[in-house]
Order: structure tokens, then C-alpha cells, then sequence
């Protein structure tokens, strides 16, 4: 898997643009509008999509 330009925040819902990512997997992640720093609380937007059903 290529590396995303940004994650979603399953937390808020909020797009994540600071987080490693090391081969294929998210290593960190940090939420600038809630705060969350949990790398299993970040989704990328195809899986965000996905997951709302879209």
C-alpha cells in the first residue's frame, strides 16, 4: 500500500496530516484537533469511506 496523503481521525472525524508511515503500516499518528495519538484510532479515507458506508 502506497503511503496516503492524509488519515481520518476516527476519534473527531478530522483529517490527520502528521503520522509515519513505514512499510505499509502506520507507525504514529497524532490528531491536531482532538488530540488522539492512538495509531489504531486512524483510518485511512478509502477505509474511512468504507466504513460510513460510502
Amino acid at each position: 500500500m502506497s503511503i496516503p496523503d492524509f488519515l481520518v481521525c476516527v476519534e473527531c472525524e478530522s483529517p490527520c496530516y502528521i503520522f509515519e508511515w513505514k512499510e505499509g503500516v502506520l507507525t504514529e499518528a497524532i490528531c491536531e484537533v482532538c488530540g488522539n495519538d492512538d495509531p489504531d484510532s486512524f483510518v485511512t479515507p478509502d477505509d474511512y469511506d468504507a466504513l460510513a458506508g460510502g
